[in-house]
């Protein structure tokens, strides 16, 4: 069975809260994705589902192969790719726990690429499309969300210096580890991105607050029940 649409989740959604119409072990160019391939049923449409970071999260974010990621979800005919993540607040006005819907990235530390052998070059960018259908289904249910921003993507796996966040916050809104790679590898494949970002703390320094790893985590799942639902809503309307 092929998916139109194709949802990679971290921290933000460990499952959309649909019916599973079957799970499929791939194999790519690159390797084995993150995790088996769930074909779910939300609303009478078919949507591939990855765990970012495995069924158990115990892949790293700077271990993660994006590029098997999204060459298994290519394969099964995906043409709209949804990303939902944990990120850090670069702004004290975007107060946690909140919603943002970037509209556009930095990814200067990673670059990611299907374009070792030969030349090649894309522009890179977020789906309007996705982004308004996004946005669209959070004020169906009544989810506020932060419309708009730019996500900065580190490395990992450590979260940042004070330093690293006072450089980051003059350029973006939002600290993240994997929106820029599966976007960037998302537009080479030809496929339409968009990202929803689950807020859960702010970042080092920001707000007078040093992020805890398993509080953030705690956040994520406090919030994630709010991104599902604006991805169920999108999915059931595409």
């Amino acid at each position: 069975m092929r998916a139109r649409v194709g949802i990679i989740s971290g921290s933000g959604a460990y499952d959309l809260g649909a019916d599973v119409i079957e799970e499929m072990e791939l194999r790519t160019p690159y390797g084995h994705p993150s995790s088996k391939v769930q074909l779910v049923d939300i609303g009478g449409n078919p949507a591939a589902f990855i765990r970012r970071h495995g069924p158990e999260h115990t892949i790293p974010p700077h271990m993660i192969d994006h590029r098997a990621n999204i060459y298994a979800l290519h394969s099964l005919g995906v043409e709209a790719l949804i990303s939902i993540g944990s990120v850090g607040s670069l702004k004290e006005e975007i107060k946690p726990p909140a919603v943002v819907i970037p509209d556009d990235y930095i990814s200067p530390f990673r670059v990611d690429t299907f374009f070792d052998t030969e030349v090649s070059h894309i522009t890179p960018s977020m789906s309007e499309v996705i982004r308004k259908g996004l946005k669209e289904s959070a004020e169906r249910l009544g989810i506020p969300v932060h419309y708009g921003g730019t996500y900065v993507q580190t490395l990992g796996p450590r979260l940042e210096t004070k330093a690293e966040i006072r450089m980051l916050s003059q350029f973006a809104d939002i600290v993240g580890m994997t929106v820029g790679s599966e976007a960037t590898l998302a537009k080479e494949m030809e496929m339409e991105f968009a990202a929803i970002c689950s807020v859960d703390n702010y970042a080092h320094g920001i707000g007078g607050e040093v992020p805890d790893f398993q509080q953030i985590l705690s956040n994520a799942r406090k919030n994630q029940e709010r991104t599902k639902a604006i991805v169920r809503d999108f999915v059931e309307r595409f």
